[in-house]
């Protein structure tokens, strides 16, 4: 009988589960194996079985797996309890309680005289939390819609924003500046409640004349990716210091914001506010700018560029008893109340773009060809070195030539800008004789010059080439030249001709107009080096002192008083019969240098002019930089006179 017919004639009784083994059911296409069945026949003949038993490798391996998972289970859950448990009840902590800053006023800064140059304005912004915003776009868009229908903002500008932000970040987000209170008024009419979107209020800075002050004031503007690396101590909604004294000043003139604890539900809705700190006190900045004076001089620029139909120009006052900076202009300048206000990438581009670039402070970040300025330096240098002495007489018959040492036929000639016969030192400097610094500077004939090695020592030693250290940030060295920077640089050989240019201030001779003033201001006090200074005093809220800037200076050991009083006196007669003689009618004395520096063939020559006053007892040291503005004489003497004329009449 085969297996077939034992199978149909067995009761059905018989092939019944066992109890508790139903559900383990191994099925074949015409046959149900029950699970004890592999087990209690395992000792029958192989040849009969229609089972196959599960093998005990196959069951270790099942175990073994089963146990990995349970382990992988258990040690994951013990990482995030006990390893991660602090650190995510943290952040549970954070995601309930925000802090919300409370911002008290930034510093005021005055002029010397106690005027406001700068005041606090009272903002509202609109600040989103992306976290706590509906993750339903549609929702999302729509209340972004209704709150700009509210609040007449565009609200496609606000949603391009949060369209940039990580919806699961609790860091706010500006999405409107400078609310004004009658849409604030209407926010709270309306009565809605928004998710994730809430009003702050803010301070914004409004300045005084802000072309006039821009160089020297700076503005502040939003934080952006680089502030916030440096300052991550800061809220991302604070505004901040980029520029002038706002940017060199920051950790004076930023009062430390309070903090005001907000407790929020899962949607962001506000439950609870506790103030767990207040602000600090504020502190604000006195500075050493004379406001009048710097309307003045800002106007008679305005009207020279206007006049020579230029757009670049640079002028500062100090004061030569102390390095005080009495008044700072750079042309052109930029309105900073619209960048405090916040004004659009494409808004802010066009300004930074400008071929004018307004951004750029010329006083102190120019470096100029100093032309002429340069000759009362080197007149004291070559006394110094006994080159020359106060009545040493050099012919100026309008040219030097010199041949080419290899070939003699080949002539280089130097000229001056008029023939002025004998002169001496004072009679140089106040015609501005270029033939009698070529031969000091560089030599003639039978006549040795200072030669480049002594010409760079000393450029060195009064400080041409090195910062000033202003209190202004971006200043600049300017460059001295030398025979071993040319070899290197340029692959050339220094020659008498490098020396001749630099000797009345060109080649690669370059300065700042602030590096001029201050060695003019060293020069008119006789030796003293003062590092300039715009912020004299720092002050609380009730206007006590808290520092009062000391006056810094070096003393300069290489030039003798003598010297420095042959040189005052050679610039006074520029002023009595030499190329600023347009300001002998001024009632009081002055003592000056003009100059007339060419940057390239095409282009016009820059016009200087430097000059203290009264001459006897300098109280005022006037430097002034006219780019393209032709001779010094014509375009920057007139500016030194009205200006000069205003500031002693008062």
């Amino acid at each position: 009988m085969d297996f077939d017919q034992i199978f149909d004639k067995a009761p059905r009784k018989a092939f019944l589960p066992l109890k508790g083994f139903a559900s383990l059911k191994l099925k074949t296409p015409w046959l149900s194996l029950e699970p004890e069945e592999i087990f209690l026949d395992a000792k029958k003949d192989q040849r009969q079985k229609i089972e196959e038993p599960i093998k005990k490798r196959n069951l270790f391996l099942f175990y073994l797996l089963i146990s990995f998972f349970l382990f992988v289970f258990i040690a994951e859950a013990g990482w995030l309890q006990i390893i991660k448990g602090p650190f995510y009840a943290i952040q549970a902590e954070k995601n309930r309680i925000r802090a919300v800053p409370i911002f008290a006023p930034r510093g005021i800064i005055y002029d010397q005289n106690g005027k406001q140059l700068v005041y606090n304005v009272p903002v509202f912004n609109l600040v989103a939390t992306p976290a706590y915003l509906p993750k339903n776009p549609e929702e999302r868009e729509s209340n972004i819609l209704k709150i700009a229908g509210i609040l007449e903002v565009d609200g496609n500008k606000m949603n391009e924003i949060l369209a940039k932000c990580d919806l699961f970040s609790f860091e706010p987000v500006i999405l409107a500046e400078n609310i004004s209170r009658e849409k604030i008024l209407r926010w709270d009419a309306a009565g809605q409640n928004f998710p994730g979107i809430n009003l702050e209020k803010n301070l914004r800075r409004e300045y005084v004349d802000g072309f006039m002050f821009s160089h020297i004031l700076g503005y502040v503007g939003r934080m952006d990716e680089k502030d916030n690396k440096k300052h991550k101590d800061y809220f991302l909604t604070e505004t901040i210091g980029k520029s002038g004294l706002e940017f060199q000043y920051q950790d004076i003139l930023r009062t430390l914001p309070g903090r005001q604890e907000t407790e929020v539900n899962a949607r962001g809705e506000i439950k609870k506010n506790g103030i767990i700190s207040e602000s600090t006190d504020v502190k604000s900045l006195i500075l050493s700018i004379n406001a009048g004076l710097q309307n003045q001089l800002y106007g008679e620029v305005s009207k020279i560029l206007k006049k020579t139909n230029g757009t670049k120009a640079a002028a500062i006052a100090i004061d030569p008893r102390n390095g005080k900076i009495l008044a700072l202009v750079s042309f052109p300048g930029f309105n900073n109340n619209s960048l405090a206000e916040g004004i659009t990438q494409e808004e802010y581009n066009k300004v930074f773009n400008n071929e004018d670039q307004p951004f750029f402070n010329r006083v102190i970040s120019g470096q100029y060809p100093p032309g002429s300025t340069i000759k009362p330096f080197f007149g004291a240098v070559a006394l110094e070195e006994e080159v020359i002495r106060p009545n040493t007489v050099i012919n100026d018959t309008g040219t030097i030539s010199i041949p080419n040492p290899y070939n003699p036929n080949i002539i280089y000639n130097f000229p001056d800008w008029k023939t002025h016969g004998p002169v001496n030192i004072y009679s140089a400097i106040a015609q501005s004789c270029d033939i009698y610094f070529y031969t000091i500077g560089g030599g003639y004939g039978d006549f040795k010059g200072l030669g480049i090695d002594r010409l760079e020592k000393y450029l060195k030693l009064f400080g041409f080439g090195k910062i000033t250290g202003v209190d202004l940030p971006n200043e600049k060295t300017g460059f001295v030249p030398s025979a071993n920077w040319k070899k290197e640089a340029k692959k050339e050989d220094w020659y008498i001709g490098d020396t001749y240019h630099l000797s009345i201030g060109q080649g690669d001779l370059t300065a700042t107009p602030l590096q001029i003033a201050v060695l003019t201001a060293a020069i008119a006090n006789s030796g003293t080096v003062w590092q300039p200074r715009i912020v004299d005093k720092i002050i609380d809220s009730a206007k006590n002192i808290i520092k009062d800037i000391e006056p810094a200076g070096q003393k300069i050991n290489f030039i003798s008083a003598k010297n420095f009083g042959i040189i005052q006196e050679a610039m006074r007669e520029t002023v009595l019969s030499g190329s600023a003689q347009y300001l002998k009618d001024l009632p009081i004395e002055v003592a000056g240098k003009t100059g007339t520096a060419q940057i390239s063939a095409e282009a016009s020559t820059n016009a200087w002019f430097t000059a203290f006053a009264p001459y006897k007892n300098p109280e005022i040291v006037l430097t002034i930089l006219v780019e393209g503005g032709g001779e010094g004489s014509s375009a920057a003497v007139p500016i030194a006179k009205e200006v000069l004329k205003w500031y002693f009449s008062k």
